[in-house]
């Protein structure tokens, strides 16, 4: 019941400040959206006091949203301070990029994944990294200076989100593992808004902002709302 309180709470900020981020960067919207990214990891640790068995995994998953969370403020700054641009971009990469192994350790722990599994999925992830930098040219992205990082993130993002595909196969479509596959795919679809955003021309308008927000947010509520089902 505690958590089918806080969460409509949660979506509520969320959804305003996806509505906000339309306007651009400000310091009201950092702070806006600090709350709005603060409320999913509330929600993770309700919903891991409702559920205590899934302490381990509820930990992992908390400690993911966190690094989100820093990694969220982190690319505002970007943005509120254009001349450290590049500090801010490498700390919302790295945030993230460790976030995603959280992700990855929970979902690898509680499925007892098999080996051979954990190395097919880092294949896949290695391989969907690759095909994303090609496909740059096609989509007129310039990663410029950000190459190396771009590609090292996309690897534990698209290895991160196999690993959730893999789990929800193996375990006959069990409903955690499918929430929080559909969580990692929605989390996928944000970044990939983001990046025409950051690396594109002329994307900086509010449908892209709204849009990866709204797909980032649903992401991280849905990753979060899995500890209830594990």
């Amino acid at each position: 019941m505690a958590y089918y309180i806080v969460l409509p709470f949660c979506l509520a900020m969320s959804l305003v400040f996806c509505i906000r981020r339309g306007k651009g960067f400000s310091v009201s919207n950092l702070i806006l959206k600090s709350i709005s990214s603060l409320c999913f990891i509330l929600t993770g640790v309700v919903a891991t006091l409702v559920n205590p068995e899934a302490i381990i995994y509820g930990l992992l998953i908390i400690f993911g949203g966190v690094l989100g969370f820093l990694g969220d403020i982190s690319l505002d700054l970007k943005g509120i301070y254009p001349q450290d641009e590049k500090t801010y971009m490498y700390a919302g990469f790295i945030s993230f990029l460790v976030g995603h192994i959280f992700y990855s350790g929970a979902v690898i722990f509680t499925s007892k994944m098999k080996l051979w599994i954990i190395l097919l999925c880092i294949l896949i992830g290695i391989i969907l990294a690759f095909c994303n930098y090609l496909s740059a040219r096609i989509t007129k992205l310039e990663f410029e200076s950000y190459k190396a990082i771009v590609i090292i993130y996309s690897v534990v993002l698209f290895t991160t989100t196999a690993f959730a595909v893999a789990a929800a196969i193996v375990s006959g479509f069990a409903k955690e593992y499918v929430v929080f596959a559909i969580g990692l795919i929605s989390f996928t679809l944000s970044d990939a808004i983001l990046s025409m955003t950051f690396f594109g021309k002329n994307n900086d308008t509010f449908m892209y902002y709204f849009t990866n927000h709204l797909t980032y947010y649903a992401g991280q509520y849905l990753i979060a709302a899995s500890i209830l089902f594990i």
